[in-house]
């Protein structure tokens, strides 16, 4: 048997209680660092107790923006 092929893909969403701020437009302030920290846990923990979740390997947040 082989390994299936992993597949990548985005999501976007909308976060509307979290107050956005210029810190939040650099990769390397501590806003960024914090709030991509909690997020990434956050969806870690959602999409591993999906259906997808045998399969999950993990998800990477890579912006915010406000909007």
């Amino acid at each position: 048997t082989t390994a299936a092929a992993l597949d990548h893909f985005t999501i976007n969403f909308t976060i509307t209680n979290l107050p956005y701020n210029s810190d939040l437009e650099n990769a390397d302030s501590a806003k960024f660092r914090a709030t991509r920290r909690v997020m990434n846990m956050m969806l870690d923990r959602l999409l591993k107790e999906s259906s997808i979740g045998p399969v999950f390997r993990g998800c990477e947040t890579t912006d915010f923006r406000y909007g």
